[in-house]
C-alpha cells in the first residue's frame, strides 16, 4: 500500500509539473515581402529565393494586418515588424532551423519542417477556372485557372520555439496571384529551366499544444488519491 501511495503522489507531481508556466507561441501571423522594387520571391522548379537581396540565403518579410503572436520572452509579434528574414530554400531540403525571424524578437523562431504537397494533377493544360494543377509529380506549388490568370499557393509547416523551452506548431500557405500568365505557361517555364519572380503573402496558423488545465490536474490527482484510499480500505477489512 505504501508503494501504491508513492505512485500516486509521483502521477500527481509529474501533471503538476507538466503545465507550463509560461504561455507558448500561439496565435495568427501574416506576413508579405517588404515594400520596395525587386522583394518577393523567384521561384525555379527546385527553389526558392526570397528577395531582397536577390541569392545569398535569404530575403526581407515583414509582418501584415491581423497578426497576434504571443510567446515567452518578448513580444507579442504584430503587425508592422518591417525587415524580418525569411530564408531562401532548395525543395526537398529538409529543415530550415529558423526559417522566419523577425526583428526585435529574438526569442521567437519558425523553424520548417515541411512544404506542400502539390496536387496529383499535373496536365495544366486541360484546365478550366477553379481547376489546379502542379509543374510535375511531387513539386509543392499549386497552380489554379483563374479569370485573370494563375493563383499560386505553397503549403508550409514547422515548429515554433520560444524561450520557454516548449514547442508550438505552425501551418498555412504563402500564396500569389500572377496576371495574364496560364498555369500551363508557368509549368512550362518552370520545367524549362526558367524562373518566375513574384511578390507574396502568406497566412500562417500557430497552435501551442493542448496540456490539461489545473483544475483538470487537482480532479485527477483527487480521484487517484480516493482510488487509494479506498484500496487500502479494503485491505484492512479482509
Amino acid at each position: 500500500m505504501k508503494h501504491l501511495c508513492t505512485l500516486v503522489l509521483a502521477i500527481f507531481a509529474a501533471l503538476l509539473l507538466s503545465t507550463p508556466a509560461k504561455a507558448d507561441v500561439a496565435g495568427i501571423m501574416n506576413v508579405s515581402n517588404c515594400a520596395g522594387a525587386g522583394n518577393g520571391m523567384t521561384l525555379t522548379a527546385t527553389t526558392i529565393d526570397f528577395t531582397l537581396p536577390v541569392g545569398l540565403g535569404n530575403g526581407c518579410t515583414e509582418t501584415d494586418t491581423g497578426t497576434s503572436i504571443t510567446y515567452t520572452g518578448g513580444g507579442p509579434l504584430v503587425q508592422g515588424v518591417n525587415n524580418g528574414l525569411v530564408k531562401d530554400l532548395t525543395l526537398g531540403g529538409g529543415t530550415v532551423l529558423d526559417f522566419m525571424t523577425f526583428t526585435g524578437n529574438p526569442s521567437l523562431h519558425f523553424d520548417l519542417t515541411s512544404l506542400g504537397p502539390g496536387v496529383a494533377n499535373t496536365n495544366c493544360a486541360g484546365l478550366v477556372f477553379g481547376q489546379s494543377c502542379s509543374p510535375g509529380a511531387g513539386s509543392p506549388f499549386i497552380l489554379t485557372l483563374t479569370p485573370t490568370g494563375t493563383s499560386l499557393s505553397l503549403s508550409a509547416s514547422g515548429v515554433a520555439r520560444d524561450a520557454s523551452g516548449h514547442s508550438s506548431t505552425w501551418f498555412g500557405a504563402f500564396s500569389t496571384q500572377i496576371g495574364g500568365v496560364t498555369p500551363l505557361s508557368i509549368q512550362s517555364t518552370l520545367n524549362g529551366g526558367g524562373s518566375i519572380p513574384t511578390t507574396y503573402s502568406g497566412t500562417f496558423n500557430v497552435t501551442a499544444p493542448q496540456v490539461p488545465e489545473p483544475t483538470t490536474i487537482l480532479l485527477l490527482g483527487t480521484g487517484l488519491a480516493g482510488i487509494a484510499a479506498k484500496v487500502r480500505k479494503r485491505r484492512k477489512a479482509v
